[in-house]
């Protein structure tokens, strides 16, 4: 394409058109460098060419570093840029000009203010592109701001103050406020240009207060003095008066007056404050001509290009966090491992999932989520090296592919990705923390291809959620069986309980001071047909992953206390149930509302269930957990901390509960007989549990020496075999008879 000219001189030799050209793209350029101005031409929303001030304002080093850039990066978020693109779009297509101030965002994430004028290449054809100027005008905008408000409290102090307050040039009234005119008894605009003198009663009252009042103001000095003026009904009104010349340079142009009546000895504040200047700057349109010129030059030499990066972009990158996406990264793996195999050096994978991601997505939104991957996505990439891939593959899942790296490398690897993680994120006003689980697969020892190095890498992940979370493990052999195991139980787990595979069984709880059974705790098995029976440390974690808990954990309760209602509503009048919750369910908004409709539909009083939590679930997230706790325990549900002694809580958050019973882990109970540690920590727990006014469960109990110690230190209950084993309805019915006091 060739650039707009003139005719050509008939005197002069006819040029030729590739060196008209280069004379055109060199007046360009020169045009482009020259103006103070950014200048770029946007084609399908992605930088088709700027100038260097462009890239100045938006804090990148060189022009050509932003050619293919998608111009959403230029904008605080998404929604502004749509925002924009809607208030704009209409304007261009008419063929005019659009102007604007909107907030942009630099490269380093810094917002400022800009001043952005574009305008359609062609109207009748949008995809020809446009062309946009931006100036930054974040420091007018901000003395805009400050004027702003300079002005608004001057209004204010003008209109409010509690004083009166009148503008005299020459004598002459040429603003006042309302409290000067109601103190003098005139209606709103009625003094306005009027003569001072009308509110003096006599021609010579008026000339001694010029006499007065004025000379110091001709030398810059103010005046302080008590002046009698008068009422518009002819009544004395005795002012202490305070003048000063607007500019006491220049006398003509008048002084502010602010006078408080003390005829009745009212109290008042005067204040004024000098007005700022206004500080406005607009930037003229001076790049009109060489807007549509460049347009011209460069539509078509740009167009396929720009189009063929834009589809290239969408299909190797993630549009949320621009990392490159699973077909981008199978791409890298694949030479990646061409090379390894090749050169016989060394290849790792980390896949890394966000733990309890999930939970912000429900509680803040996904925009929040979204934002918040953004950031790690960001904080991923300032870790790794610059020959590493980091892709996400959707979620909050990412792989990172770390071509030269060994195990120790890898290892180091995850450990600086751990280090990141403890930062906190801050998300609008939310300040969080992510942590990582993830798991190494290392070439080729863990796979020879793509495919199954993510597996591994997979499998070694899932290690480490189930290994405690905020870790990472490599890939071995024995994972995958296990791995392979898991998943036969998930899938095995969904159909459970529709199945009635399920069943309870109930330890009995021990009053030590009676040696009676007043309530009993429910423990959940699994019978599976061909698997046979299945551990609850085994399926439990499973089903909290795979979300079946909530269902099953409902199951357990409903007929936990059905079976309750049964015995109380027989023999076992005064029994309770205690029932353990997992910490899903405990995070579910809705439980404390679940548990009253049970109970309610049973007829069952509140106090006959007792609901164990472990002490981790309370103390990760204390807020919620006291919020929780204090709605059940309004509803008369007693609460107790089970495994208490195992999870690091502090008395300060153990007194925020709203805790009816601890019970003492049976790691601490095993060893009393033999164990002066141990001994100590128990003794240490009752007494404590005491103080607050808490009763005690001791749990694991198996010998007359164990529960002789337990008497003695004071406390309140037992379980474990000693007494009895876990036992079925039936059986735990001729228990209690034996036992029930």
């Amino acid at each position: 394409m060739y650039p707009l000219s003139s005719a050509p001189d008939l005197e002069r030799p006819r040029s030729s058109p590739e060196s008209a050209l280069q004379r055109a793209l060199r007046e360009q350029q020169t045009l482009l460098e020259s103006a103070g101005v950014g200048i770029v031409f946007l084609r399908q929303r992605s930088v088709v060419r700027c100038n260097q001030r462009y890239a100045e304002i938006f804090g990148y080093p060189d022009a050509d570093q932003l050619i293919g850039t998608n111009t959403e990066t230029f904008y605080p978020s998404r929604s502004a840029f749509r925002e924009l693109g809607r208030i704009a779009y209409p304007v261009l297509r008419q063929g005019q000009s659009f102007r604007t101030e909107r907030l942009l965002c630099r490269r380093d994430g810094a917002l400022f203010w800009g001043h952005l004028t574009g305008r359609l290449i062609n109207p009748r054809d949008t995809a020809e592109g446009s062309i946009w100027t931006v100036d930054d005008i974040d420091e007018q905008k901000r003395a805009h701001a400050a004027l702003s408000v300079a002005e608004h409290e001057k209004q204010l102090l003008f209109d409010c103050a509690m004083v009166g307050i009148a503008f005299l040039r020459d004598r002459q009234l040429t603003r006042c406020n309302s409290h000067f005119e109601q103190m003098l008894g005139y209606v709103p605009g009625e003094l306005t240009g009027c003569s001072s003198r009308r509110w003096y009663a006599s021609d010579a009252a008026w000339e001694e207060a010029g006499r007065r009042c004025y000379p110091p103001l001709t030398m810059g000095h103010a005046y302080e003095g008590e002046v009698e003026l008068r009422h518009k009904d002819g009544s004395a009104v005795i002012c202490d008066v305070r003048s000063k010349s607007i500019n006491p340079t220049d006398p003509s142009q008048g002084s502010v007056w602010i006078t408080l009546n003390i005829t009745d000895r009212k109290q008042a504040q005067a204040a004024l404050s000098r007005v700022h200047e206004e500080l406005e700057q607009r930037v003229h349109d001076r790049t009109q001509e060489l807007r549509e010129t460049v347009a011209n030059l460069h539509r078509e030499i740009h167009d396929r290009r720009a189009d063929q990066e834009r589809i290239y972009w969408l299909a190797h990158y993630d549009a949320l966090t621009g990392l490159p996406n699973r077909t981008l990264l199978a791409e890298r793996a694949n030479e990646a491992i061409r090379l390894a195999q090749t050169n016989n050096t060394p290849l790792a994978v980390i896949f890394l999932d966000l733990d309890h991601f999930k939970h912000v997505n429900d509680s803040l939104g996904h925009s929040v989520g979204d934002a918040l991957l953004v950031e790690i996505a960001r904080r991923l990439r300032a870790v790794v090296r610059d020959k590493d891939t980091v892709s996400r593959l959707g979620g909050d899942e990412f792989i990172l592919l770390l071509p030269g790296a060994n195990a120790h490398g890898a290892a180091r690897v995850a450990g600086k990705l751990q280090e990141a993680s403890r930062q906190h994120y801050q998300i609008d006003h939310h300040e969080l923390t992510m942590a990582p689980s993830m798991g190494v697969a290392l070439f080729p020892q863990d796979g020879t291809d793509f495919e199954t190095l993510t597996q591994s890498a997979d499998v070694a992940m899932y290690r480490a959620k189930l290994d405690g979370r905020n870790t990472f493990r490599f890939f071995t052999p024995q994972m995958q069986a296990e791995s392979v195991r898991a998943l036969q139980l998930e899938n095995a787990l969904r159909r459970a309980l529709e199945r009635n595979q399920f069943h309870l069984l109930y330890q009995p709880q021990v009053h030590l001071a009676t040696n009676t059974v007043q309530s009993a705790e429910v423990l959940l098995r699994w019978q599976h047909p061909q698997l046979g029976a299945i551990s609850p440390a085994e399926f439990i974690p499973i089903a909290e992953d795979s979300g079946q808990i909530l269902q099953i954990g409902e199951w357990v309760l409903r007929t936990a206390l059905t079976q309750l209602k049964a015995w109380r509503d027989g023999e076992f009048k005064g029994l309770t149930m205690a029932v353990n919750l997992s910490a899903i369910q405990f995070r579910q908004p809705r439980l404390p509302e679940l548990v009253s409709q049970i109970l309610a539909a049973l007829d069952l009083p509140p106090v006959s269930l007792e609901l164990e939590l472990t002490e981790g679930v309370a103390v990760d997230d204390p807020h919620t957990a006291v919020a929780t706790m204090d709605q059940l325990h309004a509803r008369g549900v007693r609460m107790a901390i089970d495994d208490f002694g195992t999870g690091y809580s502090s008395l300060s958050q153990l007194k925020r509960f709203q805790i009816f019973k601890l019970k003492i882990d049976q790691s601490f109970v095993r060893d009393l007989g033999k164990d002066s540690n141990d001994r100590a920590i128990v003794s240490a727990i009752i007494r404590m549990a005491q103080t607050l006014g808490i009763r005690t469960t001791a749990e694991g109990v198996e010998t007359p020496s164990q529960l002789a110690f337990l008497r003695e230190q004071g406390c309140d209950e037992a379980q474990g075999y000693h007494f009895s084993k876990p036992l079925p309805a039936t059986e735990f019915e001729t228990f209690l008879r034996q036992h029930l006091g």
